[in-house]
């Protein structure tokens, strides 16, 4: 492809991910908030639903609050084929993701131990969707050697 459609395919892939968060915030500083949200790339405002907070707050143990940010991203990877996603995070979010599908039956002191499943498939994601739909998020990436087009504000 030509240089001026590759730039055009990343613009539109950076545009499709204007939903995503400009950064991402701690499980910790959304415990006891009235109206947990988190910025966008555009500015606009999302709020989480207080619930997921607290059934996430219940699922992964205190000392691992800090490293869960949220809202989790998972990114629909272009370059892996056909239904294919990553999470785009840390290994301690990505062991709760696999936790919540039902994919991982490890209890947290075992996350040391655990090999990390970097891929998911659609109905993987569909369930993680289905049980925690405002403190995730999808969007579209490009291979890994490529600019992703958007900061996850770790």
């Amino acid at each position: 492809m030509s240089k001026f459609i590759d730039k055009m395919i990343e613009h539109d892939i950076d545009t499709l991910n204007d939903h995503l968060p400009e950064s991402r915030v701690p499980l910790s500083d959304l415990i006891g908030v009235d109206s947990p949200q988190f910025r966008t790339r555009i500015g606009e405002v999302s709020v989480f639903r207080v619930e997921e907070i607290e059934d996430l707050t219940l699922e992964v143990p205190e000392k691992y609050h800090e490293l869960i940010r949220l809202p989790i991203v998972v990114l629909r990877r272009l370059d892996y084929g056909s239904g294919i996603y990553t999470v785009a995070g840390n290994k301690t979010e990505l062991f709760m993701v696999h936790r919540i599908i039902g994919y991982v039956d490890l209890e947290w002191e075992d996350l040391g131990k655990w090999k990390p499943v970097e891929k998911l498939a659609r109905p993987q994601v569909q369930i993680l969707r289905r049980k925690l739909p405002s403190t995730t998020s999808i969007g579209i990436g490009m291979s890994s050697k490529e600019k992703p087009g958007f900061n996850l504000g770790q």
